[in-house]
């Protein structure tokens, strides 16, 4: 009988989990649940957040970012987003660019705040009834509530030009300011003053001028040479003579070279936007302004006003401007382009 062989199992070790062992782990367990909710819900929000911060930086961040401020008046990318439609509609058969337009405007607004802002100072009546005023008058109809004949002209003045009220006003108020200072300017004026007579000479060029100078030093009628080779064709009919004006009505390369001179005097060469003068003074004498002239002197000094003033406010820093790329880019996608557009 065969033998058999005895074998003996060796019995495997099970390790036995304790139960604070598996409380531990099941402690674990949960706490990485619920670190995984947590991080979820976490980036949840966030995603929100950042939604509601585009939402909310789109709708009224952006459009409320001040983009010029003058004087304490700001004026924000929503206003000129409002102002950039009509002032297209304006300029449309300008042939400038729309960049161009864009920066127009802003120094449109610039001027408009420094006009208020003399106004202001010169103790002008801009208030809300002034304003209301002013406009009720451009309408031809007396200051009314709703239903009357103010009120539907005001709307449709509003829908015509794409304006809200307050883009509206602001706009008409600084309409009364250039009024009420253009007034104050001209009453100040006399009805007469120092007007010269020139006879001139209009070349393309500084060099042609100058051998056209020596010919009339040299003894040569300036009348004649002006018939045939002044590039002004009004004035060569006249010999060169050109209708008297004020000395602040010329052009300011002229109006400085005329200081000091007298009748007699030849003058030049003197740049004129792309041309060249060459004239001599045929006469000063004290003249009756005509309505045209007073008008003309009248902007011009105001002209000279808002200028101070506007070197005034930039030294002191008071005129800041911030309208950036994306600012421009957010009116592009913003503005509301009127059908037509009046001028008010």
């Amino acid at each position: 009988m065969a033998r058999r062989e005895r074998t003996t199992a060796i019995p495997k070790r099970h390790e036995r989990v304790s139960a604070a062992n598996q409380s531990r782990f099941g402690l674990t367990d949960r706490v990485a649940r619920l670190g995984l909710l947590g991080l979820a819900a976490v980036m949840l929000l966030a995603v929100l957040g950042a939604f509601a911060y585009r939402v909310y930086d789109s709708r009224v961040g952006v459009p409320n970012r001040v983009v010029l401020s003058v004087a304490g008046q700001d004026f924000t990318l929503r206003y000129y987003t409002d102002r950039l439609g009509p002032f297209v509609v304006q300029n449309q058969n300008s042939g400038a660019s729309l960049a161009v337009l864009e920066e127009n405007l802003l120094n449109n607004l610039e001027r408009e705040a420094i006009t208020i802002d003399l106004a202001k100072q010169q103790g002008i009546d801009l208030s809300d009834t002034a304003v209301r005023q002013y406009i009720a008058d451009q309408l031809g109809v007396p200051v009314g509530g709703g239903g009357s004949s103010f009120d539907s002209l005001y709307r449709a003045q509003l829908r015509t030009l794409g304006l809200d009220d307050g883009a509206y006003r602001r706009l008409k108020q600084a309409e009364l300011a250039d009024s009420k200072l253009k007034d104050a300017v001209q009453s100040t004026l006399g009805t007469k003053g120092d007007q010269y007579t020139v006879r001139v000479i209009l070349t393309s060029g500084e060099d042609t001028a100058n051998v056209l100078l020596e010919r009339i030093r040299a003894g040569e009628d300036m009348g004649v040479i002006a018939q045939v080779e002044s590039l002004d064709l009004e004035s060569r009919q006249q010999d060169g003579v050109l209708q008297p004006e004020p000395p602040e009505l010329f052009p300011d390369s002229v109006k400085a070279a005329i200081a000091g001179k007298i009748e007699g005097d030849l003058v030049g060469p003197v740049k004129v936007d792309n041309n060249w003068w060459i004239f001599r003074i045929e006469s000063i004498a004290e003249r009756d302004y005509t309505p045209g002239q007073l008008t003309q002197i009248a902007q011009s000094r105001f002209d000279a006003q808002i200028s101070a003033r506007r070197d005034e406010l930039r030294a002191a820093s008071q005129i800041k401007r911030d309208l950036s790329s994306s600012s421009l880019k957010w009116a592009i996608d913003h503005v509301d382009i009127p059908a037509q557009s009046t001028g008010g």
